[in-house]
């Protein structure tokens, strides 16, 4: 007998006798059994920005969050190991600022970089200088294998200062134990 009045199905659907409901309301969705706890719910991989996806779908989209790392170099520490950037992390970005005071005596070989044993100012190559507060630098790139990180510090005719190194990453924890 076909009935072309209804409208659809009530907000509960039992799939067989005392068999597992879906539960809808305005904004979600439950699979529960029939003394209304949770049931699992398998599913393949979604394929469409509409389909719903997996946990290890939404773990690879999402999965990391964005972290910075903190450290102070000073003005004569030269090669200053900041920490490992772990295969598949993305640096973001870096920031330098100068610690409170003043760096005395710098001049215009002073400079502070960012970068790895290949690249000394992959991450940073802005040009800091000690007189102002902060620069920032926007160079991403991600790393494919663990590649230690280094703040190559140019001491110049600097005889005292600080620097605060703030690195915006994604990926993987990174390891802060120096090699």
């Amino acid at each position: 007998m076909k009935q072309y009045n209804l409208k659809g199905v009530g907000q509960t659907v039992e799939l067989g006798k005392q068999g597992p409901k879906v539960v809808g309301s305005a904004n979600s969705v439950a699979i529960q059994d029939k003394d209304g706890n949770a049931e699992n719910l398998i599913m393949s991989a979604g394929t469409d920005a509409e389909h719903a996806v997996t946990k290890a779908q939404l773990d690879a989209e999402t999965g990391f969050r964005v972290m910075t790392v903190n450290e102070t170099v000073t003005y004569d520490g030269g090669t200053q190991y900041l920490f490992t950037a772990k295969a598949n992390t993305t640096i973001l970005g870096a920031m330098i600022e100068k610690t409170s005071g003043n760096w005395a005596d710098y001049d215009s070989f002073t400079d502070i970089t960012i970068g790895d044993a290949a690249d000394n100012d992959r991450l940073f190559d802005q040009g800091w200088t000690p007189d102002g507060t902060q620069a920032i630098g926007s160079t991403q790139h991600k790393y494919t294998a663990d590649t230690a990180i280094y703040a190559y510090v140019t001491q110049g005719g600097a005889t005292a200062g600080g620097a605060r190194i703030r690195v915006k990453h994604v990926g993987p924890d990174l390891d802060q134990t120096a090699p």
